[in-house]
């Protein structure tokens, strides 16, 4: 059980993606998250290990995190529903399906990812070199001369040396999406609005009888509720096409402290959870949920997200909010920054370097003020 401060002990990056590696060699992403569905391993990045995703095109629709036809067209559908936008998709549905239609013979799914968890997120480890990824990105080229090669989540923010050697590496931006950063500042130290939106939102757990506990372990029925309450949010409020993660995905990251689980408790009842995961004193969180039922759900996004920012601020560790609920972060002390997904074609044919071409083009001219306008 943890009390009002939250210090977490992480385990190294080498460790995190030996782990992740050896859960799905185990059990297969089809018992982990069933619209994860790729070849993946890892690969060498000088002395570090990262891991990948190897797609093949199928018709199956695939999460986002490992498709880009699910990112740059399912999911723009399904967004514009979010923001109030089904008149004016109306009137978008022709461009729409021709975006389609081109994502599909452009065989954007035909792709090999570098550093690709299949979270909404990836975080990067520090201190690599230009000429490493220069030597991954030629390895991945020469054994793939058939594939695009990714790499996602990459923001100046975070990852402004990565990005560099990227494009070095021939790689090309491609708009992914706004994310919030917090950069690491004790609570004590937010501007004072921003602190006390946050102290706030910390005193509604004393305030409403609720408490914290963090676990190592999950049992079976502890499990099947964090994997019914994250669906709740990302699958029913959000989208389908986010990662479903089964109730063994949960039990194994716990277990193997992939992710460090913490459970708000309503009495013995699970009525949140957050499973965050860290990478050289960086974190994200990508399981987040809460009961939409409960009789006040209304404030447990914001006790959740109190949490977050208190567990970084008690650890030290810089926070990478992700993307959704901009407006919220920003008034609790987040910066936006532009995500990339970065693209490299230069090996492929002429007929797929043109499409690559003409697929980023519409993401930086129409998804990326999309994006900013309609940001929530």
């Amino acid at each position: 059980m943890v009390g009002p401060h939250s210090h977490m002990e992480t385990i190294s990056h080498q460790q995190l993606v030996q782990e992740w590696d050896a859960m799905i060699r185990e059990h297969g992403w089809a018992n982990l998250a069933d619209n994860l569905n790729c070849e993946s391993g890892l690969i060498a990045l000088g002395d570090k290990q990262l891991p990948y995703t190897r797609n093949r095109m199928t018709k199956e629709t695939l999460c986002y995190t490992i498709s880009t036809r699910t990112h740059y067209y399912d999911y723009l559908r399904e967004e514009m529903d979010i923001v109030g936008l089904r008149f004016t998709k109306l009137f978008l549905m022709p461009p729409l399906w021709f975006i389609g239609l081109l994502l599909r013979f452009a065989k954007v799914d035909k792709a090999f990812t570098i550093n690709n968890f299949g979270l909404s997120t990836n975080l990067f480890p520090k201190d690599s070199k230009a000429s490493q990824w220069e030597e991954v990105v030629s390895k991945v080229e020469k054994s793939n001369p058939n594939h695009a090669i990714l790499v996602r989540s990459i923001n100046k923010g975070l990852n402004p040396s990565e990005y560099d050697a990227l494009i070095g590496c021939g790689f090309k931006p491609m708009f992914a999406r706004n994310v919030l950063l917090f950069p690491f500042k004790p609570i004590e130290q937010f501007p004072k609005g921003k602190r006390r939106q946050i102290l706030r939102d910390e005193r509604l757990v004393e305030k409403l009888d609720l408490r914290w506990e963090s676990v190592d372990n999950l049992n079976d029925e502890q499990a099947l509720r964090i994997a019914n309450l994250y669906d709740q949010l990302y699958l029913g409020k959000y989208s389908q096409n986010n990662p479903r993660f089964t109730p063994l995905f949960h039990k194994e990251c716990a277990s193997r402290r992939i992710l460090q689980y913490q459970m708000l408790l309503d009495g013995d009842q699970i009525i949140g959870v957050l499973g965050m995961i860290v990478v050289d004193g960086v974190s994200t969180t990508p399981i987040l949920g809460y009961d939409h039922g409960h009789q006040h759900a209304n404030v447990l996004y914001r006790i959740i997200t109190a949490r977050i920012t208190r567990t970084c601020s008690d650890n030290n560790f810089h926070r990478h909010a992700s993307s959704g609920a901009n407006k919220f972060k920003k008034l609790r002390g987040g910066v936006t920054n532009e995500e990339f997904t970065m693209v490299k074609t230069s090996h492929l044919s002429l007929w797929r370097r043109l499409n690559w071409g003409l697929i980023r083009f519409m993401a930086q001219k129409i998804g990326r003020p999309l994006t900013h306008k309609f940001e929530t």
